[in-house]
C-alpha cells in the first residue's frame, strides 16, 4: 500500500489506539446524541468522526490529499468495486441468517429495527438519505479508510491490512448479529483503498450500499404510513431465510473473483474461478439442503417458496393449506424478497373465519413471524397483495411449525 508523507510518525499500534478512541467517542458521545436527537444525533455523530479524522491528519502533519486520497478512476476500477461489494453484500446476507440461528440472543439487540425506525420517513427522503447514506459514506470512510488505515500503510502484506480493517468495521457497528456482515463489507471497502489508494471508490460503494438499503426501507415505511415498524426476528425466521439466501447468493463467489480480477489484474489467477465455482455449488446445494431439511421436520406443517406476478391490489394469492390434529401453538415465519409493496399474511379456517390478518413488517429484511394458538381443524395461509404491489413479482418463503 502506498505510504504518506511523514509515514514514519505513524505506527500500526497507533491505528489500534485511534480505533479505541473512536469507539469510546461513539459509545459515550455519539450514542447519547442519537438517543436524544434521533436523526440529527446520527448526523452529529458522523460529523464527529470526520472532525477526528481531519484533526488526526493535522496533528501528525499528513497532507489532507494523502490521508484522504481523491483521484479519478477508470471504468474497470468502478465495476471491479461494484462486483466486489455486491459479492460481499450477498455473503453478508447469508451471515445474518447463520448468526441469528447460532446465536439467538443476537436477535434481541434491536439494532436492525432501530435502523428501520431512522428510515421511517418522518424526516423526509432527502434528509434520510443524507443522514444514512451520504454522511456515512464521507465521514466513516474518512475515519476508517482514511485516518485509521493510514497507520497500517507500512505493513507489507495487504491481506493483513484488509483483515484488521474488516474486523474494525465489524466491531464499529456494535452488533453481534451484523458483525460478520459489516466486517465483510469493511474488508471489501478496505481492499479497494489498499489496491487503488482512492477513497472516492470506497466512499461511492459505501454510499450505494447504504442508499439502496435506506431507499428500500424508506419506501416501505412510507407506504405503510411511516410507522417505522420493523420485522421481529426469531430463530425460526432465520432458518426459513437461510436456504433462500444461500440460493440467492450462490453467484457471490463469482462476483468477488471478478471484482478482484478487475481491481488487481496483475495478481489474478484463473484457478480462482474454479474455487468460485466450487463455493457457488456448495452454497446452492447447501441452500437446497437447508430448505429440504426444514420442510421435512416432524413438526413442520408448511414449508414452501412461492412466486407470482401481482396484477391487482387487494387480491389474495393461492392459499397454503395445513391442518391441526389437536389444539396447540404454531410458529408462522414468512420472508418476502423482491418486493417493495405492502403484503398481509392472513390465516383463516376453511369455513372462512379469519384467525389473523397482519401486515408483513418493514425493514431491510422483510420478515413476518408470529406465534398463534389454533384449534383442531383445517386452515389456510393466504398472502394478501395490498398497496403498491401491482406488477411486482415477490418471492415468498413460508414455514409453519407446530411447537
Amino acid at each position: 500500500m502506498e505510504q504518506v508523507t511523514n509515514q514514519q510518525k505513524l505506527k500500526p499500534w497507533m491505528g489500534f489506539v485511534l480505533f479505541a478512541v473512536v469507539m469510546v467517542l461513539f459509545i459515550y458521545v455519539g450514542a447519547p446524541m442519537q438517543t436524544a436527537w434521533r436523526i440529527y444525533g446520527l448526523i452529529a455523530t458522523e460529523a464527529m468522526f470526520l472532525i477526528v479524522a481531519i484533526l488526526y491528519a493535522v496533528i501528525f502533519r499528513i497532507p489532507i490529499k494523502e490521508m484522504f486520497p481523491v483521484k479519478k478512476f477508470k471504468a474497470r476500477d468502478f465495476f471491479g468495486s461494484v462486483f466486489l461489494s455486491v459479492g460481499g453484500a450477498l455473503i453478508g446476507l447469508v451471515s445474518l441468517a447463520v448468526v441469528g440461528i447460532l446465536i439467538p440472543s443476537s436477535l434481541e439487540s434491536g439494532d436492525v429495527q432501530a435502523i428501520s425506525e431512522f428510515s421511517s420517513g418522518s424526516m423526509g427522503y432527502v434528509m434520510t438519505i443524507f443522514s444514512m447514506a451520504v454522511m456515512p459514506a464521507i465521514c466513516e470512510e474518512a475515519i476508517q479508510r482514511g485516518a485509521i488505515i493510514a497507520n497500517f500503510r507500512t505493513i507489507k502484506k495487504d491481506w493483513i491490512i484488509v483483515l484488521i480493517m474488516g474486523l474494525f468495521f465489524g466491531i464499529f457497528h456494535l452488533s453481534v448479529l451484523r458483525f460478520i456482515n459489516t466486517a465483510i463489507m469493511g474488508a471489501c471497502l478496505s481492499y479497494i483503498v489498499v489496491k487503488k489508494n482512492n477513497i472516492v471508490l470506497s466512499s461511492l460503494m459505501h454510499f450505494l450500499i447504504n442508499f439502496s438499503a435506506t431507499s428500500l426501507t424508506y419506501a416501505i415505511n412510507v407506504t405503510n404510513g411511516g410507522s417505522g415498524a420493523s420485522a421481529q426476528y426469531t430463530v425460526e425466521t432465520m432458518k426459513a431465510a437461510l436456504g433462500l439466501y444461500l440460493i440467492m447468493g450462490f453467484a457471490a463467489p463469482f462476483f468477488i473473483v471478478i471484482g478482484l480480477m478487475l481491481l488487481n489484474p496483475e495478481s489474478h489467477k484463473k484457478i480462482r474461478f474454479l474455487f468460485a465455482g466450487i463455493a457457488a455449488f456448495i452454497m446452492f446445494a447447501g441452500g437446497i439442503a437447508v430448505t429440504v431439511a426444514n420442510s421435512t421436520g416432524t413438526n413442520t406443517l408448511v414449508k414452501t417458496n412461492i412466486s407470482y406476478l401481482v396484477d391487482a391490489e387487494n387480491t389474495e394469492a393461492l392459499p397454503l393449506d395445513f391442518s391441526m390434529e389437536e389444539e396447540g401453538t404454531c410458529t408462522v415465519a414468512v420472508v418476502v424478497t423482491n418486493a417493495e409493496g405492502n403484503y398481509n399474511i392472513k390465516i383463516a379456517k376453511k369455513n372462512g373465519e379469519v384467525v389473523s390478518n397482519d401486515p408483513v413488517s418493514t425493514g431491510a429484511l422483510r420478515m413476518y413471524t408470529t406465534q398463534i394458538e389454533l384449534e383442531p381443524g383445517d386452515y389456510e395461509l393466504i398472502i394478501v397483495n395490498c398497496d403498491g404491489t401491482i406488477n411486482e413479482k415477490p418471492v415468498i418463503s413460508v414455514q409453519i411449525n407446530k411447537n
